[in-house]
């Protein structure tokens, strides 16, 4: 019975020990979007990483009106922009990968309205 006793702490305290060594490595990575600007305009938002690296997104919060699977809405609502750009110069690429933009209005998923709110974040490194 004592043994077991013994083989139970040892394992718990290895466990513990690895635990506060992953805890104590960890850190934040080198490579994140920097110096990120965001330009807000009446019907959406833009956003431009120009230092670090890694992707980012934008996503703008809308009221006005939507269409949904059960018919229209009227309220608020979400758009993001539709993919993830990259973050850090890039001269070799157009707009629409290292400046992406939410719109309030696309008329193609039939959401019409004006931004109240705008935000951009990382997405994956």
């Amino acid at each position: 019975m004592t043994a077991s006793w013994r083989r139970i702490i040892s394992s718990s305290t290895l466990l513990g020990i690895a635990a506060a060594a992953v805890v104590a490595t960890a850190g934040s990575a080198a490579a994140e979007p920097r110096d990120c600007v965001l330009d807000r305009s009446l019907t959406g938002a833009t956003g431009f990483c120009p230092g670090g690296d890694g992707y980012f997104t934008v996503e703008a919060d809308c009221v006005g009106v939507f269409v949904t699977r059960d018919g229209i809405g009227v309220g608020p609502y979400r758009q993001s922009s539709q993919r993830n750009a990259y973050a850090g110069p890039h001269p070799e690429m157009d707009a629409t990968q290292t400046h992406p933009r939410a719109e309030c209005n696309e008329f193609i998923t039939g959401h019409f309205g004006i931004a109240t709110d705008a935000r951009l974040y990382e997405t994956f490194r």
